[in-house]
């Protein structure tokens, strides 16, 4: 060790070199870690990007507007309207970033709007739309300054929807009553037509019974609610001698021994048979008058 020291004292300006080059070394590696750790440290702008979807709620829009005053920009919304499905077919939004540039966005249709997406990016903002199915209105730049023809025209827009919406609701209106209206003219006219049918047949069976009043030469035979089953008896022997046939069946009797039910068949031998029932069963009947003879099979209850 000694002998190895010894030679390096003997040359001295090898030494010295030796001493500021390795000076030379760590100085210059020392700067390079001091700059590369001033660039790992430098603060990296802050990447925002949110979406307002159709389905975007006005909760979640004042949220988006907290979430930018947070990160030091002007953001409002108005104008927002939903349609029935709470799907949002018209908004307008204005923004401002640090360096006092503003812009502002509208849209407005029938339809559903595109996704609106609102870009941040360390002092500047932007928004623009996705898709082309929906027009936006966007204007940006220095300043507060609002773009009057834009604006104007999204109100324009909106009222021409308003007036479309008031004129279908009208017509749906008018339409509804127009046919409340057809089918209240309808029922009068129904009733008009049963009433007069009903007159006309009024009017015939009135003419014919009252023909054949008048042409009826035999005599009437009561059966009442207390006829004895003898009384059926004889009236039927009564009508056998003048060759008419009297028959009955599905009699029927109460506790009292009131006829509450009969079914009578007459036919005169000239052609003309009826069969009438009398009587619910329950309740006495009321009288039945029968009248037979050449031409005529008569039968009606005083009711």
């Amino acid at each position: 060790m000694k002998t190895l020291l010894f030679k390096i004292m003997q040359k001295p300006v090898s030494f010295l070199v030796l001493i500021f080059f390795s000076f030379f070394i760590s100085s210059t590696t020392a700067n390079g870690l001091a700059i590369k750790s001033t660039n790992n440290n430098e603060v990296m702008e802050k990447q925002t990007s949110l979406i307002i979807t159709k389905k975007t709620s006005l909760e979640e829009l004042e949220n988006i507007k907290n979430q930018m005053k947070d990160e030091g920009f002007e953001f409002d919304y108005s104008n927002v309207v939903y349609n029935d499905q709470k799907e949002i077919i018209s908004i307008s939004i204005s923004y401002k970033d640090a360096n006092n540039n503003s812009g502002s966005y509208s849209v407005g249709s029938e339809n559903p709007i595109n996704d609106i997406v609102i870009m941040s990016n360390g002092n500047q903002i932007s928004v623009k739309s996705k898709g082309n199915g929906n027009q936006a209105f966007i204007n940006q730049g220095s300043g507060n300054k609002v773009s009057a023809d834009r604006q104007q025209t999204s109100e324009d827009r909106r009222a021409e929807m308003e007036k479309r919406r008031a004129e279908m609701h009208r017509r749906s209106e008018e339409m509804n009553n127009n046919m409340a209206e057809r089918m209240q003219e309808m029922r009068e006219r129904q009733t008009q037509m049963r009433a007069k049918m009903e007159h006309e047949r009024d009017s015939v069976f009135g003419n014919q019974r009252s023909k054949s009043s008048q042409s009826f030469t035999g005599t009437y035979h009561t059966i009442s609610k207390n006829t004895t089953d003898a009384e059926l008896l004889t009236l039927e022997k009564t009508y056998k001698a003048e060759n008419i046939i009297f028959s009955y069946n599905q009699l029927e009797r109460n506790a009292s021994n009131l006829i509450t039910h009969i079914s009578i068949t007459i036919n005169n031998g000239a052609g003309s048979i009826s069969t009438s029932s009398f009587g619910n069963g329950k309740e006495p009947i009321s009288n039945v008058s029968i009248g037979v003879d050449s031409e005529h099979s008569i039968m009606k209850s005083a009711e």
